[in-house]
């Protein structure tokens, strides 16, 4: 009875580690990039009653074309005549409804997905260690920090895989309906449940035609895919009515103009899984991050191959991680392995049945320990100074005050954070944009602006001081005149008025 009180004090640890450390980086500072397109988009839906998904631009009577995008490149674009974000409406819907409370405690809510993932993983018998490496260990802790959907598609995905999971070895028909409502409801949040529903029905096929169990008449089962591709279909439908296109604003965003060849692809796979070099550095790929899961991954194909014996969790995670790597358009930018998240609970299962095998390796199990330990530490210390640079930035551009604000680049523009609800925002990302710039100024007529820029140039953005300079040197052929340049800490500033005619 001690042991499994403490069992479940560890586990408690875990959950109030989760929630401190949000508090200890100020989480709120993290609306950039990712989570403030999709908090952008959960405050414009419940702005507008509901009513449109269309995103609030405050420039937008100045930037109709949305070329002076203020976002990322690709994170919120025009689609049948309004602007809308690329993440799922079931995600940014189900979050508007919680508007009732101020939105900066929103990314706290992930501690309730990580008690539901720690709940199934317990409920399935994985022991304590196991658990704590799979949350602290992988690429579950630091993707539950910030605000996003990789919570409840976490939760969603994971009880859909542990209900097939027993479907397949029970053949209860409860298993199979919750096993597809559950994939059917994650892949509204994320396209990988899509791929993930797949690779457990494809490994099922597979086990039974290997063990002789296949009958044609288990296909016809209604409950053993209907109801997940019932909800596909809705799914498809949807999008298709809302955005024009079957898979959605997700695939719009980051698919749709993404051809590669076959060696790029392979290098954005490497780049998932290990590491591949970057313009700016190399990858953290996902067994990079946890290389105990690469060994036990590894031991357990093994003794799968030894045994002459397919193992459940072993084939669903060789298939999904190579399905992801070959269709994935990128490689997850931050962090990446983002898009193998929904292995992580078949990968639970597989370490729990390996753990006595990698202690009994105690100078290799001690190396992978170490090297795990560094490798978490690592992504939390990123984490904690990146809090600390954006605090700074952050904090010297909101005392910005101006009718619009002209950034040079994205990082610039995105640090006004959720203030780009409210203000005029906008960003001159190459020079070839400083006439188009000027001409809607001409034309909205303007008194004045401020053109932000970094107040250091680095090779990353080498063209920060042409824009800046352009724009300056432009600024009095259109009737305004730019001075007092400030500098403030890393953004430089300058106030532009427009000439009083006499």
């Amino acid at each position: 009875m001690k042991n499994l009180a403490w069992s479940k004090y560890k586990l408690l640890l875990v959950l109030v580690f989760l929630v401190l450390f949000q508090f200890i980086i100020n989480i709120n500072t993290f609306y950039v990039s990712d989570p403030l397109i999709k908090m952008i988009q959960v405050i414009s839906l419940w702005d507008n009653n509901w009513t449109t998904e269309g995103i609030i631009y405050p420039a937008f009577s100045f930037d109709p074309d949305f070329l002076l995008s203020p976002f990322n490149d690709g994170f919120i674009f025009k689609n049948n005549d309004r602007l809308i974000g690329n993440y799922p409406i079931a995600f940014t819907f189900l979050y508007s409804l919680f508007g009732f409370i101020s939105f900066q405690y929103l990314p706290y809510l992930n501690v309730l997905f990580l008690f539901l993932f720690i709940h199934l993983l317990n409920k399935n018998k994985i022991n304590t260690i196991t658990i704590i490496y799979i949350i602290l260990g992988t690429i579950v802790f630091p993707l539950l920090l910030d605000f996003s959907e990789n919570g409840i598609f976490l939760v969603l995905g994971s009880y859909g895989y542990v209900n097939l999971w027993k479907a397949h070895i029970h053949n209860e028909k409860k298993h199979w309906i919750l096993g597809n409502i559950f994939l059917g409801a994650s892949l509204w949040f994320r396209l990988e449940g899509i791929l993930f529903f797949a690779t457990i029905q494809f490994t099922i096929l597979i086990i039974e035609f290997c063990q002789k169990e296949f009958k044609f008449t288990k296909l016809l089962r209604f409950e053993r895919y209907i109801i997940f591709l019932f909800i596909l279909i809705l799914f498809l439908l949807w999008n298709q009515y809302s955005y024009s296109h079957p898979l959605g604003t997700r695939y719009l965003a980051t698919y749709s103009n993404s051809g590669k060849s076959f060696l790029t692809q392979l290098q954005l796979f490497l780049s998932m899984i290990f590491t591949y070099p970057r313009e700016n550095g190399y990858s953290f790929g996902f067994f990079l991050l946890s290389p105990i899961l690469f060994f036990a991954l590894i031991n357990s194909i093994k003794v799968s191959f030894q045994n002459r014996k397919i193992e459940f969790h072993t084939m669903v995670v060789s298939f999904f991680i190579l399905l992801v790597g070959i269709t994935s358009p990128n490689d997850g930018i931050t962090l990446t392995g983002r898009y193998f998240l929904l292995s992580i609970t078949p990968f639970a299962f597989i370490l729990h049945e390996q753990f006595e095998n990698l202690k009994a390796k105690k100078v290799f199990s001690y190396i992978l320990i170490t090297w795990n330990l560094l490798t978490s530490l690592i992504v939390l210390v990123i984490f904690y100074f990146t809090s600390v640079e954006l605090r700074k930035i952050q904090a010297e551009v909101k005392k910005i005050e101006s009718p619009i604000v002209v950034a040079t680049n994205e990082f610039i523009s995105s640090a006004f954070g959720l203030s780009l609800i409210e203000k005029k925002v906008i960003c001159v990302r190459n020079k070839d944009l400083v006439p188009y710039f000027y001409e809607k100024l001409k034309v909205t007529s303007e008194n004045e602006f401020q053109i932000v820029t970094v107040a250091k140039v680095t090779k990353y953005i080498a063209n920060e001081q042409d824009i800046f300079n352009e724009l300056s040197k432009s600024s009095s052929q259109y009737g305004y005149q730019c001075q007092n340049e400030i500098k403030v800490g890393k953004i430089m500033s300058l106030q532009c008025k427009k000439i009083k005619t006499k």
